[in-house]
């Protein structure tokens, strides 16, 4: 389904069945909820931890020489 369509059921669904007390629209904006909570992107799982002493520092570096633009 397309993204602007679930997103506009979710909506009239929210204004005419939660706020308009309509049960079939209810309905309507349950369902793109859900297919709007399935659809998003998972979160990534990586972590990172630094166990520092008082004094102790850390850097970041990249992995790659960032890419100058040529004029």
């Amino acid at each position: 389904m397309s993204k602007r369509l679930v997103a506009w059921a979710f909506r009239s669904g929210v204004r005419k069945g939660i706020v308009g007390g309509s049960g079939p629209w209810l309905v309507v904006a349950v369902a793109a909820g859900a297919i709007r909570f399935l659809n998003r992107p998972p979160r990534s799982t990586e972590s990172i931890k630094l166990n520092l002493r008082p004094g102790e520092r850390y850097s970041i570096v990249c992995a790659e020489e960032p890419t100058r633009s040529s004029r």
